[in-house]
């Protein structure tokens, strides 16, 4: 989504405040699903923790002619309240962004692909979404044994026993991958998606792997829900397979539109996979 944003520098958290304002006052019942991951297993205050929201808003890659811009992502049942989600964005551009409450246009829009390559472009919000399923991604290397590195410029907030895992290993990475395909699987696939997850696991064990290469990057936000700052720590860097990630690629792949770890509703936890 191309932005228009006179006298405000926007931020993806600034544009997910006042788009999930508007989502709550337009249909609060979608805000409970798509914006803070309820679901009618789970519709209390006391599951909030394991709530997985339908969307990822993160910005987009640099393009001097479709800038600024921001990817806004949806997953899942997510995708059958596009409308309304879509509306939303409508009604937040005229609430306005900032101390002042200006106000923000979104002229154009651009679907993405499987790939990652954009359609042309269309003005407004567009009609309908097109969705796709995660299995139609594409490994961007090439060949998935040849050499590769998984590039995290932004945060990764990978948690192991409530700390920060300052040098994660591609099997931390393919743990956290499996976590966030399992929170999208209806429950009747549940059992049958844990065996995968293991197997996964014990491949990830053996591929070859350098050493993380990265360092600490910790990002403040400000949080209306506490009414503080808060301090998001995370790394950055890059993990390397000499060999490439085999028979992982489907997941590695698929991970690039999930995210890994925390706040990956923020953009944290992307990554791009570069040849070499």
């Amino acid at each position: 989504m191309r932005l228009q944003t006179p006298g405000v520098l926007a931020t993806v958290p600034m544009l997910r405040g006042t788009w999930g304002a508007a989502l709550h006052d337009l249909d609060p019942a979608v805000y409970a699903r798509v914006f803070e991951g309820a679901s009618p297993e789970s519709p209390g205050p006391a599951n909030q923790s394991s709530r997985t929201p339908g969307y990822i808003l993160r910005p987009a890659p640099p393009d001097p002619e479709f800038a600024p811009a921001v990817d806004w992502i949806l997953f899942g049942a997510a995708i059958g309240d596009d409308r309304v989600l879509r509306r939303a964005w409508d009604v937040a551009s005229g609430m306005g962004l900032g101390p002042r409450r200006e106000r923000f246009q979104i002229p154009q829009v651009r679907r993405l692909n499987p790939d990652g390559s954009a359609d042309p472009l269309v003005d407004g919000l567009g009609d309908s979404c097109n969705p796709y399923t995660l299995d139609q991604t594409v490994w961007p290397a090439g060949d998935p044994c040849a050499p590769c590195r998984l590039m995290f410029d932004v945060p990764l907030r990978l948690l192991r026993q409530k700390s920060l895992i300052e040098s994660p290993t591609l099997a931390d990475l393919v743990v956290a991958a499996s976590r966030r395909v399992e929170a999208y699987l209806p429950r009747a696939e549940l059992e049958l998606w844990c065996d995968v997850a293991r197997g996964a696991l014990n491949v990830a064990r053996e591929v070859p792997c350098e050493p993380w290469q990265g360092e600490r990057l910790d990002l403040q936000r400000y949080s209306a829900r506490q009414q503080a700052e808060l301090e998001l720590r995370g790394v950055t860097g890059c993990l390397s397979l000499p060999a490439g990630p085999g028979v992982l690629w489907p997941l590695l792949a698929a991970a690039q539109w999930l995210h890994l770890g925390k706040s990956t509703i923020l953009g944290l936890g992307q990554f791009h996979i570069l040849s070499g």
